[in-house]
């Protein structure tokens, strides 16, 4: 996976989440330069989701979403 300028820093709600597609294991390959969170992390906020492709804004809200997931 090539990352472009933009990828770089993570999109925010409210911005536009268009762009590349890519796999889970392009995701984690990255995960702590695109995210800032370990493997770990972004293995437990995909969850049931292998198959699927996300662009890099995608990934940046549901791993957000994960970890402000209140635990019981």
């Amino acid at each position: 996976m090539t990352l472009e300028s933009d990828e770089k820093t993570p999109l925010h709600s409210g911005q536009e989440a268009s762009g590349p597609r890519y796999t889970l294991e392009e995701l984690k390959e990255h995960a702590e330069h695109l995210f800032s969170v370990k493997v770990e992390v972004l293995a437990g906020a995909f969850f049931g989701t292998q198959d699927k492709l996300f662009t890099v804004a995608e990934a940046h809200t549901k791993i957000e979403q994960f970890m402000k997931a209140k635990v019981d």
